[in-house]
């Protein structure tokens, strides 16, 4: 189990890396995708926003409604930007108020039980994955990757 200290601040770094890799996006190329299989950049974007309404529906007990992201369609990287920074602040904030206890409540999530923070650190996980994934898309929209763990070649500010 991770303290919710540890899990609060893991979550409030990785929200701000990924806010700050998004805001890198090209956002006239909101409908580029570097492969015919690959999703559009915002779709990939609105992952991010997805993965928030989950660890609310999941950890928190918000009422689950599996249509909501299937009829999530922001127009602009600008509007997926927006909502994944207004999701994130609720997902901190209600964090911040969970005890350690709750965090160890059992949560249920594609047919298999996971303790709520595995489940919070699972989603968190995935965030990374798909980071990662809008580093590559930045870079051949013709964005410049900031630094994410360590020096981007893009960011001057830690170039070395």
């Amino acid at each position: 189990m991770i303290s919710k200290s540890d899990l609060l601040k893991l979550v409030k770094k990785e929200f701000s890396t990924t806010l700050k890799v998004m805001r890198a996006y090209p956002q006239e190329k909101h409908d580029f995708k570097p492969h015919e299989r690959s999703q559009e950049a915002v779709r990939l974007m609105s992952t991010f926003v997805f993965e928030m309404y989950l660890l609310e529906s999941f950890i928190f007990g918000e009422v689950l409604d599996r249509n909501k992201f299937k009829d999530y369609k922001p127009a602009s990287t600008n509007v997926v930007i927006a909502d994944f920074e207004k999701s994130g602040l609720q997902v901190l904030s209600k964090l911040e108020a969970f005890s350690d206890a709750d965090l160890n409540k059992t949560v249920e999530f594609g047919g298999r039980k996971f303790l709520a923070d595995e489940f919070a650190l699972m989603m968190i996980c995935d965030q990374i994955h798909h980071r990662g994934q809008l580093s590559v898309y930045v870079r051949m929209a013709g964005g410049k990757v900031p630094s994410i763990y360590g020096p981007s070649a893009d960011d001057s500010a830690t170039n070395l």
